[in-house]
């Protein structure tokens, strides 16, 4: 679990967010509006119109209404305006958005504000035309106004604008607008504006404040939606570093769903980054038990054994991952193999270390794996083969570990009394820094020996 599940959920919880607007209002709803506010100023030729215009509508024929509005306002642009009337303008509006050309649907409902600046209709579908265009500034914006001019207030608007405002990146204005909407009307509040204020919070890094939150949409949701909010609870607790209180809950998570695995592996995770590594690997046994191990899991079960002295397990664990290998000279795989040849030599199984290692890299350059077999021929007392295969890792020139690799292979010629060899590697031992001073000693020893 990490930055990209975080990432993840946030993201497909604000896409479900996005609101649904209502549709183009209705000119003669807006008209009865108007005609209760005392604004009911219309003149006959505007009532025909607006008559003529909802026929149109009422048959969907929205080129009809545009056709219609333009033919009977060409004696009135006089003043360059598209429309003479606030509801002509909504009208117009209206249409374009039906046909979804939103350039001149919103400069259709500009000019009724300019007209009207307090026209909520106009106002809420020009938020529309900018929601649907992705311009979701003005979207914020313009639901703002909505709100702002709404009388009694109409929250709607303002949890639009405040999710608008996410959409557009600016959270601390969604904050500040969902805080609003929270205080003003607690009466009103729902799941989903629940959701995008905690999705805002965690968006702006305030834990502490999205963790009420999500512990009250836990409290309310079930099933897949409920497991959706508890991981993300767990993932603030990781987040915030607060390990005990996410180890506390991934526990009580499992105690109350037992069979959910997605539990046991964020425990696994938790007891890890704690460093509770018996608790880790009794966890990743129980999720082995509810879910297939991935293979990555498998080398942490083989790992969590050898670290925990229980080499016999890690051994074959590590046969079985080697074995289902694709490529066998991979580095993954190398490391594999000297985990498996740790595993068997605590085991006390070093022949069967050495025939792991014929087995997976039979004809291996590879100075590291070149060392460690030397490691098991030299305690196998099979010295000459040691010498050897420290001398071969050593002449690798890219080999980290030469200096060691010259001094055991002094050591391994030494004990079959090639002193003539075992001379000479010490010497080059005594090149490198940090076996100069065992190097010159063993030299030191050797003739003191042939005096003797």
């Amino acid at each position: 679990m990490g930055t990209k599940f975080k990432k993840g959920i946030l993201l497909a919880a604000l896409m479900l967010a996005v609101p649904v607007l209502i549709g183009p209002a209705n000119a003669k709803q807006s008209q009865a509006k108007q005609a209760a506010a005392g604004k009911d100023n219309l003149s006959i030729p505007v009532r025909r119109l607006l008559q003529k215009v909802r026929i149109c509508m009422d048959k969907e024929d929205y080129s009809g209404a545009v056709a219609a509005i333009r033919e009977s306002q060409k004696s009135k642009k006089k003043d360059g305006r598209l429309c003479s009337h606030p509801l002509v303008c909504l009208a117009l509006g209206n249409s374009h958005l039906l046909l979804s050309d939103h350039a001149r649907a919103e400069s259709a409902y500009l000019a009724a504000l300019d007209m009207d600046p307090e026209f909520m209709d106009a106002r809420v579908n020009l938020a529309k035309v900018y929601t649907d265009t992705n311009q979701y500034a003005k979207a914020a914006k313009a639901f703002f106004g909505a709100y702002s001019l709404s009388s009694p207030k109409h929250p709607d608007y303002l949890y639009y604008s405040a999710v608008m405002h996410m959409m557009d990146q600016k959270t601390p204005l969604a904050i500040k607008h969902f805080d609003t909407l929270f205080a003003a009307h607690k009466d009103r509040v729902t799941r989903q504006w629940k959701e995008n204020y905690a999705n805002a919070l965690m968006t702006a890094q305030r834990w502490k404040r999205a963790v009420p939150l999500v512990k009250d949409l836990i409290a309310g949701a079930q099933g897949k939606e409920k497991i959706k909010w508890q991981e993300t609870l767990l993932q603030i607790y990781l987040t915030t570093n607060e390990m005990k209180r996410a180890r506390d809950y991934a526990t009580a998570l499992c105690r109350q769903a037992p069979t959910v695995s997605k539990w046991w592996k964020a425990l696994v995770h938790v007891n890890l980054s704690l460093g509770h590594y018996d608790k880790a690997l009794d966890g990743l046994i129980i999720y082995g038990f509810l879910t297939p191990l991935s293979r990555e899991e498998q080398k942490l079960f083989a790992d969590l054994s050898l670290q925990l002295n229980i080499p016999r397990r890690a051994a074959g664990l590590y046969e079985a991952l080697l074995a289902g290998a694709r490529d066998r000279t991979g580095k993954k795989d190398k490391q594999l193999l000297q985990h498996l040849v740790t595993a068997l030599r605590q085991t006390g199984k070093g022949d069967q270390a050495l025939a792991a290692l014929d087995r997976f890299a039979p004809k291996t350059c590879d100075p590291e794996l070149l060392i460690l077999k030397g490691d098991i021929l030299y305690e196998a007392e099979n010295y000459k083969a040691a010498n050897a295969a420290y001398r071969m890792a050593a002449r690798e020139k890219k080999c980290p570990r030469r200096g060691q690799a010259w001094l055991m292979a002094g050591y391994a010629a030494w004990q079959h009394n090639d002193l003539t060899a075992s001379r000479q590697a010490f010497e080059n031992a005594a090149r490198f820094k940090g076996f100069r001073k065992d190097a010159l000693a063993a030299i030191a020893q050797m003739e003191r020996t042939k005096q003797m």
